[in-house]
């Protein structure tokens, strides 16, 4: 396999990308996008942008590729080369690479990059350094492959409110390594092993234990995937469950007049984080099917995602249905618990790869997260100094 180098950058609205040997944004997602890109791979860039880094020391969990014209440099950490295609001969092996900068060295290397992911910070800065501008590329050979919703730096970040997106370009030009690179992976695929996605499926069963009957069967068709908590047995007044070693949560409930259990809503209100992946299993009294739009809305408001939800009928003799004696006897059935067992197991093949995938980048930027705390008040005020009275050359 060919190694597919790219570039990743921050650019002001003049594509303006630094200032004196400092970014001329100050953008704490930028560089956990960053990190989560770069982690594991090698970077490659320039001697200065290497001094630019605290104590000008390399980049952990990465291989550290620096160009340099000085046959006598060395530095700890760090692999040296000397011309673009020794750095090119140093990854081969690869299957990817990152080129980081500065400005000569983009401009050396983007001939050879397949892709460019780029931050866009709305803004107009004072630069002395600039990455090519793609949106105006003459040969029409980069085009927009994907672009993210558009977000704003933190209130409390030195350069709060400035409006940026994550935009990733590609080139028509190599295109067919994309399409090698995917072939193989899906080779690789075909003949692995099967995906263990560890799930955590939080229920309540009332009544007549319909939740219950689904959870089970489930929790029996994979049993070294699936861990169930029922939330009857959790604390009311801590309500919130530890679910950081699972790759996905399930909340199966029946409908109780739209809405899922209200003590299981506290426990997931409680303990969903932000960026976990849901999945919801209902089972509905009546003849309408409810989807449950509370998990949903719970999701949206702790920043979770909610990947899909699956429902079928459920033996109802609770609230207005008992006058009628009940509703949808004998269900769930054989057949609709073995719907919900397929369906599972479609949801997991299918999103499989990419839930570990973004497992694991959690886990790097928790990690990142844990050795860059945030800046102190006195950290701050130094910073705004900065931008208030202007840098100094080093």
């Amino acid at each position: 396999m060919a190694c597919k180098l790219s570039a990743i950058v921050a650019v002001s609205d003049d594509w303006g990308i630094g200032y004196e040997g400092d970014m001329i944004v100050s953008n704490r997602a930028d560089m956990k996008h960053f990190v989560s890109c770069t982690t594991g791979h090698p970077v490659i860039m320039g001697r200065k942008t290497l001094d630019s880094f605290p104590g000008g020391r390399p980049l952990k969990n990465r291989r550290n590729i620096v160009l340099t014209r000085d046959e006598h440099f060395a530095r700890e950490g760090v692999e040296v080369v000397h011309s673009v295609d020794e750095a090119r001969a140093a990854v081969a092996d690869e299957d990817e690479a990152w080129v980081i900068g500065g400005e000569e060295v983009y401009r050396q290397f983007l001939p050879y990059c397949a892709q460019a992911v780029v931050t866009k910070n709305h803004c107009l800065r004072l630069a002395d350094t600039h990455f090519p501008n793609l949106d105006e590329d003459e040969t029409g050979d980069w085009f927009v492959f994907e672009e993210s919703e558009p977000a704003r730096i933190g209130e409390d970040e030195e350069d709060s409110g400035i409006e940026y997106r994550f935009v990733t370009y590609r080139r028509r030009s190599m295109a067919d390594l994309f399409a090698s690179q995917v072939d193989e992976q899906d080779e690789e695929e075909s003949a692995a092993e099967p995906v263990h996605i560890r799930t955590m499926i939080l229920y309540r069963s009332k009544h007549h234990g319909n939740t219950k009957r689904i959870v089970d069967a489930i929790t029996a068709a994979f049993p070294d995937d699936v861990d169930t908590l029922d939330v009857s047995t959790v604390d009311k007044k801590n309500p919130k469950v530890d679910l950081t070693s699972y790759h996905l949560i399930g909340i199966a409930s029946g409908i109780y007049f739209g809405e899922i259990d209200r003590d299981l809503a506290r426990v997931m209100q409680a303990s969903v984080r932000s960026g976990d992946f849901v999945f919801s299993l209902l089972t509905y009294g009546g003849a309408s099917k409810w989807y449950g739009k509370d998990i949903d809305g719970i999701c949206r408001a702790t920043h979770a995602n909610f990947l899909a939800g699956h429902g079928c009928p459920g033996f109802d003799t609770w609230g207005p249905y008992k006058l009628m004696g009940g509703m949808n006897k004998g269900r769930p059935n054989d057949d609709d618990i073995a719907d919900m067992v397929a369906w599972y197991g479609q949801l997991v093949e299918g999103y499989g790869k990419p839930l570990i995938n973004e497992y694991e980048k959690r886990l790097r930027r928790a990690a990142w997260d844990a050795a860059h705390p945030d800046p102190t008040m006195m950290d701050k005020l130094k910073n705004t100094g900065r931008h208030l009275f202007g840098r100094k050359k080093k």
